[in-house]
Formats: structure tokens, C-alpha cells, sequence
């Protein structure tokens, strides 16, 4: 079985066991013995992943959210995702 790659097209969801706490207006992702801490926009990405948006819809939901070209905030997204990815924060679905 080869290596799952990222791409724009990539559909993910949260796994069930990562879990999310806010705290002093923090957000934070738990997996097993691994906490995330989150900036703005990693929190508006996180909260786009539905198990039914690719990563290119989250970005050109973000790029007109925060005013940025739209290859960037792909290229930013797929970077982002691919970490929480690596993780086990995330799951590709499709």
C-alpha cells in the first residue's frame, strides 16, 4: 500500500480521538500524549474540517475570510493539514 499523499482535492476529518479544549482563548488539540496549540488561523482551517470539504474549498473560504490570494492560503492549508495529518489529528476520507 503506497504512501497517502495531501493534495488540494483531499477531503479529511477530525479523528475521534483528538480532542479540542479552549482555555484562556486558546485553542488547544489533544492526541494521546501530544497538545497543539492554535493560532486564528489554524483554528478557522480546524473548524472547516468536515469529512465533506476538500482542502480547496476551506482555502478559498479562507482567502476571502482573510483577504489573501487563493494559491496561498491553498499552499498554507494543505502545509497546515498535512501537520495535524502527521499528528493523527486528521483522517483522509477521499
Amino acid at each position: 500500500m503506497g504512501e497517502l499523499e495531501l493534495t488540494p482535492g483531499s477531503v479529511l476529518q477530525r479523528r475521534t480521538e483528538a480532542r479540542a479544549r479552549k482555555y484562556r482563548g486558546k485553542l488547544y488539540i489533544a492526541v494521546q500524549d501530544q497538545a497543539l496549540e492554535l493560532d486564528e488561523v489554524a483554528q478557522a482551517i480546524f473548524r472547516r474540517i468536515n469529512g465533506t470539504s476538500t482542502l480547496r474549498e476551506i482555502a478559498a473560504e479562507l482567502a476571502e475570510e482573510y483577504e489573501v490570494p487563493t494559491d496561498e492560503a491553498t499552499g498554507d492549508t494543505v502545509d497546515f493539514v498535512a501537520q495535524l495529518f502527521a499528528h493523527g489529528v486528521v483522517e483522509i476520507v477521499a
